[in-house]
């Protein structure tokens, strides 16, 4: 099979031009730049709920395991002393203003953020919401500190947090209602946070990759069938 470019000039010292094999050779000149930065291909739309990892599974073990930390947190100073755990020496299930607002709220609302957060994760990344994980990070995050903080100011506000023990138990109580799950939940929510910011990132490189290829494809189009045609290009 020959390309052969006719023309009505018949003077036969004019070099004859192969246009389609000329196309072809400028084609494959062309730099190979139709791979995403992630290794995709960007011919069209990519689908995210493919292209993208699934659930995340460190999110979803770590989220479970700061919701039950959560859940310590906010319940133990109503059962501790059933089993000889109790900070400011109170009886179980006793419901004062410092079992509720040191330890019951922050824990609840960060078995609320963990729960989010987990819901968040099982979704595959392409489709996760970074808002998700900033704004319920940040919850937890402060959840964290909350409990990290009151046996300090609540001495200030009311009376002591925890009463007086020997050494080892006042540490023992420092890690079990305060200081303990309070540090942990601050790390989780800064690792949630962490994780939005990378994803936004992740997503806006993407998109912006997108468009790039997109203005290229527009201002440097391929040439068709019909355009091969119109320059009288004909197969023998």
């Amino acid at each position: 099979m020959t390309l052969l470019n006719h023309s009505t000039d018949t003077r036969l010292d004019e070099p004859v031009t192969d246009v389609m094999a000329s196309n072809a050779a400028a084609v494959a000149r062309r730099p190979d730049s139709r791979t995403d930065w992630d290794g995709s291909s960007d011919r069209g739309p990519i689908d995210v709920a493919t292209h993208d990892s699934g659930a995340s599974a460190g999110l979803i073990i770590s989220g479970f395991l700061a919701l039950m930390l959560a859940a310590w947190a906010g319940i133990i100073p109503f059962v501790g002393p059933l089993f000889g755990y109790s900070a400011d020496g109170t009886s179980s299930w006793t419901w004062d203003r410092v079992h509720v607002l040191g330890a019951l709220v922050p824990g609840a609302v960060g078995v609320l953020a963990c729960m989010l957060i987990i819901g968040a994760a099982r979704r595959p990344r392409g489709r996760r919401s970074t808002y998700v994980f900033a704004t319920w990070g940040l919850v937890l995050f402060l959840c964290g500190a909350w409990l990290t903080v009151t046996p300090v100011i609540w001495p200030a506000i009311e009376s002591a947090y925890f009463h007086a023990a020997s050494p080892s138990m006042t540490f023992a109580y420092w890690m079990g209602y305060a200081s303990g799950p309070g540090i942990l939940l601050v790390a989780f929510g800064a690792f949630v946070m962490s994780r939005a910011g990378r994803d936004a990132v992740s997503r806006s490189r993407r998109n912006s990759h997108h468009h790039r290829v997109a203005a290229r494809d527009v201002s440097d189009p391929q040439p068709s069938m019909e355009e091969m045609h119109s320059q009288h290009v004909t197969i023998v």
